[in-house]
């Protein structure tokens, strides 16, 4: 059996941390960014992403950056932990891709050689 993650990673979750791989982002930027990379199918709304950036921040995979200069603009980036967090989950998913790939090419032998009994 394979090492647990440290972490496992809900999907908005997931995405913040990659989008924060690239670069320092605002709450109102990753929510622009994931809806991008997501082409659409996630959207992370304020009343979500504000909270959780916080949690986050409190388990130490992103931290607040200072405010930009002459604007109130906050802005995350990613921690030396949270690389390691979004690495493990991608390696995670990949996991399971190719479980995935690797039951659906099984299945369809065993039904060919069920047809050809």
């Amino acid at each position: 059996m394979k090492n647990k993650p440290s972490i496992v990673l809900n999907e908005p979750s997931f995405y913040v941390l990659l989008a924060l791989s690239k670069e320092n982002l605002s709450g109102y930027e990753l929510t622009r960014v994931i809806l991008n990379i997501t082409k659409g199918r996630l959207e992370v709304k304020t009343g979500t992403m504000y909270p959780l950036l916080k949690r986050l921040d409190d388990l130490k995979l992103i931290k607040l950056r200072d405010e930009e200069q002459g604007r109130n603009k906050k802005t995350y980036a990613l921690t030396d932990k949270g690389h390691k967090v979004l690495n493990e989950e991608i390696q995670r998913i990949q996991e399971k891709i190719h479980e995935i790939k690797f039951y659906m090419n099984t299945e369809r032998e065993d039904n060919h050689d069920e047809k050809n009994k």
